[in-house]
């Protein structure tokens, strides 16, 4: 999947708009030009999952080691569609792990700054354990999201099915936990990898909504997201778990975990966001 530094990035996948949404020229000296799409709207602008995965791609494309194993975004401000270029620079890389800084840059200014540990997802060994998967009915028996109105542009793009009506906000009957998430692909048909991963665990409604049912026109829009990958997807549908468990201040954090169909914990996620239900544009974001 990874390529060394001195070729050209993974080709875009024929067909799949995740990858020619991400798709990368090579600039030279860890410089890529990209195209920032709007088909990954969400709220006001790019969704910060598409974003990540995005960034994710140029470090791939420097780096010899094959699997991302963490990667921290802070969006500093909204990337608008259109041209950007992306620049990775090489922390250390030694011979099980690499550490990169990538900067997602517009009109000369750095509008998402990355750090990402790269290496090897290895088998799983014997002490090895992880969190119970969800107790959920497969997809194929769990009902489709239908979202009234106009709907954001990623919406569009992800299938998305959830087991119960409270799993997901605008089909709860009252407010509850702080809590969302349900099978999720894309609806493509592109197939499961890393960079999907990091755009599952953040395409979902904020899970807050679900305890304050008042999702804010302008979404609750990410500070800081991290994505930690744990194994390799065997299934292309991924069940998404999301709880908040503090909002404070105007500021909501919330962890996710991912699972394929077979219940082996794929990817989890930490992010904080800025959110207090007024539609208020939040200063400096």
């Amino acid at each position: 999947m990874a390529h060394g530094a001195e070729h050209e990035p993974q080709a875009a996948g024929e067909g799949y708009e995740l990858d020619s949404d991400t798709a990368l020229e090579g600039l030279g000296e860890g410089r890529y030009r990209g195209e920032v799409s709007a088909r990954w709207g969400v709220g006001a602008g790019p969704n910060g999952g598409y974003l990540a995965a995005f960034i994710l791609r140029a470090v791939l494309a420097e780096s010899a080691l094959p699997d991302p194993l963490s990667l921290t975004v802070h969006y500093l401000s909204r990337p608008a569609e259109g041209p950007c270029e992306l620049v990775v620079t090489r922390l250390r890389e030694g011979r099980g792990h690499a550490s990169y800084r990538a900067d997602l840059v517009q009109s000369g200014e750095v509008r998402c700054a990355a750090l990402a540990t790269l290496g090897r997802l290895r088998p799983a060994g014997p002490l090895d354990f992880q969190p119970e998967a969800p107790a959920v009915p497969p997809p194929e028996e769990c009902s489709a999201v239908r979202r009234l109105g106009e709907a954001a542009a990623i919406w569009e793009r992800v299938e998305q099915r959830v087991a119960r009506p409270d799993d997901v906000f605008f089909m709860r009957a009252a407010p509850g936990e702080a809590r969302t998430g349900g099978w999720t692909r894309l609806l493509d048909g592109r197939p499961t990898d890393a960079l999907a991963l990091a755009l599952f665990l953040d395409c979902w409604p904020p899970a807050v909504f679900g305890r304050t049912l008042q999702p804010d026109p302008i979404g609750a829009p990410t500070l800081e997201y991290t994505v930690h990958w744990r194994n390799g997807a065997a299934s292309d549908w991924c069940y998404a778990s999301f709880e908040t468990r503090a909002l404070t201040g105007g500021y909501v954090d919330e962890e996710g975990e991912l699972f394929d169909e077979e219940g082996t914990l794929v990817a989890c996620s930490r992010q904080l966001a800025r959110y207090d239900g007024s539609g208020r544009r939040a200063a400096g974001r």
